[in-house]
């Protein structure tokens, strides 16, 4: 075997254990999509700050929050649920 082909080898092979570590992982990453966000960067504060999550509106998929920068009140962010 060439050196190319060892390298195509050990590529496939990893894209090989990629696949199947993404196809074992649909029952876990549903634990996670109730996450939400203690801390955000404001551009304003020029850091990562504490945020407050507000309910902004009920929508007919779910609900949408906004993140607001504790220090500044400045908007940071946005999360859309189910």
């Amino acid at each position: 075997m060439s050196t190319s082909d060892k390298s195509l080898s050990a590529r496939m092979k990893a894209m090989a254990a990629r696949a199947a570590y993404s196809n074992s992982q649909p029952e876990e990453s549903a634990s996670y999509e109730k996450f939400s966000a203690s801390q955000l960067y404001c551009a304003k504060c020029k850091q990562a700050m504490p945020v407050k999550e507000r309910l902004l509106l009920y929508i007919p998929g779910g609900e949408m929050f906004d993140y607001t920068c504790v220090k500044c009140g400045t908007s940071v962010g946005s999360r859309k649920t189910k």
